[in-house]
């Protein structure tokens, strides 16, 4: 097949020009990544991260495991007991405090519930800025990058994306409705919509096949005129614009490589979704069909292997979200539950369902890893889902012995089948510090050191 492109005049004006264009075929290509690629044939099993974020704190007394008789040999409670299935593939960890959400405000802004959402992937301090909190408290974005995007950094490279942000019922653009981090001050917004997200990870991989062949083609013919007009300036050239020049092809033949690969092979494990007729992401009550989608999405990601790295975020913090498809009797929202004190019996029962119902949608995310094959075994085998909250209690911020469950050994990383508690006093730093190594990320430290540095021991 021919495609007639006029060749650009071989002026520098126009070379800059072409740069430009090819915002046309080279930018936006790069930035079109989203089709995927093809899984490669008789490689390793790869690992993958997901973080799992909820909002408001927890209820402590039906979190926690009982009848603890030893590391192993407990009962899950009230709150987990939707993830008794997978008890042996579970990690729950006590005793760590968000130390660097807990610093005087001198040093450290916002109020607790900025500081719990902005703090719990980067453990570093807030920004200085104008997102209004309570008591007068004020902060901006997070002051560096979270530990799903370090670790993107790290596994991300391979993949048509780097990470995966996706959203449930998040509401606004602040500080409360964050938790991925590129950088310091650069948040990475979840999205909400299932079928938006669909598009941008297999919209080119979806329709007629000799569509899809006529779009690539067309795609690799542009990329091929750049690339003659470039080689034939590089013999103008010399010196320093010459290796300029030659990085520019590099980064034309990276771009090439990726639209090699840009269209999934659907076979296997990897197969495109069926999402059904469209329904309002924004209604409340569609989140247990929306998040149902996301975890989808998040599965057909792996198989295909388009990412590597996923944080799902329900709802956001201090969310008024009425929550009653949990339960009919719930008519307040999450985060005014939340707030009720412990003498409120009622209410604090409705909050440990409002928990329970997040840990059955964990196990939702669990059965669909599990029975994705991979391998001898399951995408799940090669995973490493952490549940985060901001907060332990809702009723009075308090920001230490923060729950945390770990489902998946990450390819073995890690020895599941145990509730851990490390007594308090210890910063969450040196779990972000952990779910780096289990990744595979050479780290002793991650966010404000001053707050702990190290692994955490023993869960290997």
């Amino acid at each position: 097949m021919v495609f007639n492109i006029r060749r650009p005049a071989l002026s520098r004006r126009h070379l800059l020009r072409g740069l430009g264009g090819a915002a046309i075929g080279l930018p936006l290509l790069d930035a079109m990544r989203s089709p995927g690629r093809a899984r490669a044939a008789g490689t390793d099993c790869p690992k993958r991260l997901i973080i799992m974020y909820t909002p408001n704190g927890t209820i402590a007394d039906s979190f926690w495991p009982s009848a603890v008789n030893s590391e192993s040999d407990f009962e899950l409670s009230p709150i987990l007991a939707p993830l008794e299935a997978y008890k042996q593939d579970l990690l729950i960890l006590g005793g760590l405090d968000y130390l660097s959400a807990t610093a005087p405000v001198e040093t450290s802004p916002g109020d607790a519930h900025q500081r719990g959402t902005g703090h719990c992937l980067t453990a570093t301090a807030l920004l200085p800025g104008n997102f209004t909190g309570d008591g007068g408290l004020s902060a901006g974005w997070a002051g560096g990058i979270s530990v799903d995007q370090e670790v993107a950094k790290a596994v991300g490279l391979d993949t048509p994306f780097r990470s995966l942000e996706l959203g449930v019922a998040v509401q606004g653009a602040s500080v409360r409705s964050r938790i991925a981090y590129r950088a310091a001050g650069q948040p990475l917004p979840p999205e909400n919509s299932p079928y938006t997200a669909y598009a941008r990870l297999f919209g080119d991989s979806l329709g007629d096949p000799n569509e899809i062949a006529k779009r690539t083609a067309r795609r690799h013919a542009v990329l091929d005129v750049v690339a003659d007009d470039y080689s034939a300036l590089r013999g103008q050239l010399g010196g320093e614009d010459r290796d300029k020049l030659d990085n520019h092809l590099a980064g034309i033949n990276a771009i090439r490589q990726r639209l090699d690969s840009s269209v999934v092979s659907f076979d296997g494990s990897c197969q495109p979704l069926e999402l059904g007729a469209p329904i309002d992401v924004n209604h409340v009550d569609n989140m247990p069909l929306v998040g149902g989608l996301q975890m989808d999405l998040i599965t057909a990601a792996f198989a295909c292997d388009l990412t590597r790295v996923a944080t799902l975020m329900w709802t956001n913090s201090t969310a008024g979200h009425v929550l009653s498809f949990v339960d009919p009797e719930i008519k307040e929202g999450h985060h005014t539950i939340a707030h009720k004190g412990d003498e409120d019996t009622a209410k604090v029962a409705q909050n440990v369902k409002i928990n329970a119902w997040y840990a059955s949608q964990m196990a939702g995310l669990i059965e669909r890893l599990e029975n994705t094959p991979e391998g001898e075994g399951s995408v799940f085998d090669n995973t490493m889902i952490v549940w985060v909250n901001e907060q332990n209690r809702g009723n009075n911020h308090d920001r230490r012995d923060v729950p945390y469950v770990i489902a998946g050994s990450a390819g073995g990383a890690l020895n599941t089948g145990r509730y851990l508690d490390f007594g308090g006093d210890v910063g969450h730093n040196r779990l972000l510090v952990s779910i780096l190594n289990a990744m595979g990320v050479d780290a002793d430290t991650f966010g404000d050191p001053q707050f702990g540095t190290g692994p955490l021991s023993g869960l290997s």
